[in-house]
């Protein structure tokens, strides 16, 4: 199961993006993009992602997944497709001769951290 992997990458890759003062547990989102050629299933990966954030200390961060579909541009008619099956042919001309532009590959996005209110409401008396 790669998903478990690329979970596990996710967090590390967040906790490596945080700021040093942002706390881990501070975390409220993750968004993160894969792409369709990649055969990641989302909810395999958000139910992994709840299953071991708390390991990585992120016990509130949820995970936002964007699947994105692939799109090519063909080289010889210059048409921009997305295609649902694994072919890598354009359906206006019918050649092969493609470029992958889209659908390959896993993004982190975002993150979003919740911010603490100050418990004294901005009092600055520090007697």
């Amino acid at each position: 199961m790669h998903e478990l992997y690329l979970v596990q990458s996710i967090l590390k890759s967040v906790e490596k993006s945080l700021p040093p003062e942002v706390m881990a547990k501070d975390v409220a989102q993750v968004r993160v993009e894969c792409g369709q050629l990649d055969a990641v299933v989302p909810d395999t990966l958000i139910f992994l992602f709840d299953a071991i954030k708390a390991e990585s200390h992120m016990p509130n961060a949820e995970l936002l997944v964007e699947q994105i579909p692939v799109a090519c541009l063909c080289k010889d008619c210059s048409r921009e497709f997305e295609m649902e099956l694994p072919v890598f042919i354009c359906p206006d001309c019918g050649n092969g001769n493609v470029e992958l532009l889209r659908g390959r590959g896993i993004r982190l996005m975002g993150i979003t951290v919740n911010e603490e209110e100050e418990s004294d409401h901005g009092n600055t008396n520090h007697s």
